[in-house]
């Protein structure tokens, strides 16, 4: 098993999972993934890139892209939505990836690592969002911020804590062997 983690197949798959859920979550939950005051539910997915690193990051900009159609806001929310998650996930997973603190000092660590996903979704998607709806720009990084402290701070880290305890995924190497990952799924 060494090494999985470094397999095109292993990549692909990552990206492909993270991207199909993150546009099924906007194209399930249209009415709170959008506009200025939003909880995109899919956002929390992005701190799940700490554990499964630049294909995360990458599948999560492309169900973005993807999940934005639906929206009709246009080529500026496609683009900038993508891109946000992309250095949202890719950013925080190189600071969470350095995070080896035990106890409160990791939780604090680990919320500093979503506090960053969340301030560039606040200031890149609130700006350009702001200037779709002709709305004040604190406003609209108002409702960005609401909506990413409920998705990414809370529910984001409750799900990324769940899988980091598995002891199956670990940032930056893979389950201690395949008879853990065995044992997980046997749910033994």
């Amino acid at each position: 098993m060494s090494g999985f983690k470094e397999t095109i197949s292993y990549k692909i798959t990552i990206i492909a999972i993270f991207g199909a859920l993150y546009a099924v979550l906007v194209w399930l939950l249209p009415i709170i993934s959008f506009f200025i005051w939003q909880v995109r539910i899919a956002d929390c997915l992005l701190p799940q890139a700490f554990i499964f690193g630049l294909p995360a990051a990458v599948g999560l900009a492309i169900g973005c892209f993807t999940g934005n159609f639906i929206g009709g806001l246009g080529l500026i929310d496609y683009i900038g939505g993508a891109i946000t998650n992309f250095l949202a996930g890719y950013i925080g997973y190189l600071i969470e990836k350095r995070n080896h603190s035990q106890g409160i000092k990791r939780i604090l660590r680990t919320q500093l690592a979503i506090s960053i996903q969340t301030s560039l979704n606040v200031f890149i998607v609130g700006t350009y969002l702001s200037f779709l709806f002709e709305m004040p720009l604190f406003l609209s990084w108002l409702g960005i911020l609401i909506g990413s402290l409920v998705a990414m701070h809370l529910l984001g880290y409750l799900i990324y804590e769940a899988i980091r305890k598995t002891g199956m995924f670990t940032i930056e190497s893979e389950a201690p062997n395949l008879q853990t990952a065995i044992n997980f799924f046997m749910f033994e």
